[in-house]
């Protein structure tokens, strides 16, 4: 039986690597005693199949799991107990029973929504800086790797972008190369004219999904997430959008 799940990576979880992640879910599953399904061979291991990795120090309510368990469970328990067995920062946020034959969520996982934090005090005009990046044609960003240069344009993966107080929150597809949400603070200070703005305290993967007219489709509920929930001031390319 298979199981996909939604759940979240907070605290001191932050700074796991993918690897040692998949091992904390494989002590958590033992602790709790599910019935987890496992590979065959010399080495076999718990059938537990992450789409992506979270880089490291990002927080996250949108990472997914698939779960392929030996025996038929009940999925509710499966939270409960897992819940149970898990250390801080990790939970099951909702899960389903994935039908024979349904593909992987991978295949859905096509944007992300994110939030920066920034300190509190004066974050130097967010508002104006959030509209400069939604109509500018372009947005250059800097990358170096292993000493060479290299200028991408993020553009084309901003889908939405909205800011209210000291959060900005941006919805970006998922491309090729992928862009980081701290590239969306790189262009504020270079395109949004905030460059004496401080990084983020905080950078959060709220959900993937699909990204539609009116926000994120997220992968598990299908549930429509707004960019810009509780009058935030939201913008995207092609016009200033305002949500109550």
């Amino acid at each position: 039986m298979r199981v996909r799940a939604r759940y979240a990576k907070d605290g001191r979880l932050r700074f796991v690597s993918a690897i040692d992640l998949g091992r904390v879910w494989e002590r958590a599953l033992r602790k709790a005693d599910l019935p987890i399904g496992y590979s065959e061979g010399f080495t076999p291991h718990p059938k537990v199949s992450f789409p992506d990795a979270l880089a490291l120090g990002y927080a996250s309510t949108g990472e997914y799991v698939e779960l392929t368990f030996a025996v038929p469970v009940d999925v509710q328990r499966v939270v409960t107990a897992f819940n149970g067995a898990a250390p801080d920062g990790l939970r099951i946020l909702e899960a389903a029973e994935v039908i024979d034959g349904a593909p992987r969520i991978a295949r859905w996982l096509r944007a992300s929504l994110w939030e920066l934090r920034y300190p509190s005090g004066d974050t130097g005009g967010l508002d104006n800086g959030v509209r400069a990046l939604a109509h500018a044609e372009h947005l250059p960003v800097d990358r170096e790797r292993k000493g060479i240069a290299t200028r991408l344009d993020l553009k084309a993966a901003l889908h939405q972008i909205a800011s209210n107080e000291n959060a900005v929150r941006v919805i970006l597809h998922h491309t090729e190369p992928p862009f980081r949400p701290t590239e969306v603070h790189q262009s504020l200070g270079t395109t949004g004219g905030l460059e004496a703005l401080d990084q983020p305290r905080l950078v959060i993967r709220v959900a993937q999904g699909s990204a539609e007219a009116n926000g994120l489709r997220e992968a598990l509920s299908g549930q429509l997430l707004s960019v810009a929930p509780n009058d935030h001031t939201a913008a995207t390319s092609q016009a200033d959008l305002r949500i109550p």
